[in-house]
């Protein structure tokens, strides 16, 4: 009998919950957490759970040398720091944490250690990248214009945030306060987030404003043949509305900030049973066939009770999965550190993970239209 590769998965919250609900049954898994409540979370899978500080003497190590591939769900401001380490350690590495710190600085070191390494790898950035990738290098003869509207979002939202969230709030916060970093015609361009807010409708949402944040990142690198390329968050409009009420009274503040993350902790959390639903759209416009063309591709995933995984961690932890499969059976081995789109790139591997999700529920509906010339 062929022995089942190991896996680590660092950080047992509603993500990692997901990650470890996905792999169990096929890998040897342990999974660390601080939180004994987070573990007690997934006591009914097969996995074994471990209570300690990853950054504890010792434990780190062990846990890396034990595991043929390491899955971080750790809240971004301790994930460039444990990414070193684990790279230092030549582990074999998926990362979903979104650092404010630029991971692919450690592609060098990564790959004289011979870690392969993929960071960014949730919904988005994560399965956004991918199919943009895809997209750029094998279904059009030229992208011209790439935009991303994602979210996740509650199913009953309720005042006064009308907002929950599975992430770190701290993470959320980031990503209303950092500056966004796009490319527009061709110009690379620094816009304020919260801003450029429009209207978005899905038939299982409603209305939803769509605002700048920075989540293109990576792609500016990879893509810089596609003059366009710009990332939305999706909210409900009382959320919108409420969190740009807070910035303008000076709670984003330095000296303000961290009550305001204590509360947003608190009011965020999901309830146990509280259903969530994750929106993204992706267009993406240029030339197919000699014709400009439009593409759409819309996600719509929603809360699973059977087995209680909310819809952000499924399709943040689900793709996570796939891309640390695709290293395990040696499908994608190259040592260094590779944004999402890496595996885009590769139609072989976009298509795999791509059937992957969509042997879990999570699918795109495309549509597609020919653009007036010019």
């Amino acid at each position: 009998m062929t022995p089942r590769p190991a896996v680590t998965v660092l950080g047992c919250g509603l993500v990692g919950r997901a990650i470890v609900f996905d792999l169990c049954r096929e890998c040897d898994l342990t999974v660390l957490d601080r939180s004994a409540e987070s573990l007690a979370a997934v006591a009914h899978l097969p996995c074994r759970r471990e209570q300690a500080d990853v950054f504890a003497p010792g434990v780190l190590e062990r846990l890396a040398a034990e595991a043929a591939v390491v899955i971080s769900a750790m809240p971004g401001a301790a994930g460039f720091r444990l990414l070193e380490r684990l790279i230092e350690l030549g582990t074999d590495t998926v990362d979903i944490s979104f650092t404010e710190e630029d991971p692919t600085v450690l592609h060098g070191r990564a790959a004289e250690r011979g870690a392969t390494v993929v960071v960014d790898c949730g919904v988005c950035p994560g399965l956004s990248n991918i199919v943009a990738a895809h997209a750029a290098r094998h279904g059009f003869e030229r992208l011209d214009r790439y935009v991303c509207y994602v979210g996740g979002l509650p199913r009953q939202p309720q005042p006064p945030w009308y907002y929950r969230n599975p992430f770190a709030a701290e993470s959320v916060l980031d990503e209303y306060t950092r500056p966004c970093r796009f490319r527009i015609g061709g110009r690379m361009a620094t816009l304020e987030p919260l801003s450029g807010a429009e209207t978005v409708e899905f038939e299982e949402t409603g209305p939803l404003v769509a605002f700048h944040t920075d989540g293109i990142r990576t792609l500016l690198a990879s893509l810089p043949e596609v003059p366009t390329l710009i990332e939305k968050t999706l909210r409900h409009p009382q959320h919108y509305d409420f969190i740009v009420r807070l910035r303008d009274a000076g709670f984003f503040a330095p000296d303000v900030r961290s009550m305001l993350e204590t509360v947003c902790r608190r009011a965020w959390r999901f309830a146990p049973g509280e259903e969530d639903i994750t929106v993204m759209r992706l267009l993406l416009e240029g030339s197919i066939g000699g014709a400009p063309t439009r593409v759409v591709y819309d996600l719509v995933d929603y809360f699973d009770p059977a087995n209680g995984l909310l819809s952000m961690a499924r399709t943040t932890g689900f793709t996570a999965a796939a891309a640390a499969r695709l290293i395990l059976t040696g499908r994608f081995r190259r040592p260094g550190v590779h944004p999402p789109e890496a595996l885009g790139s590769d139609d072989c591997l976009y298509q795999a993970i791509i059937g992957m999700l969509a042997e879990r529920g999570v699918r795109f509906r495309e549509r597609r239209e020919t653009l007036p010339a010019g």
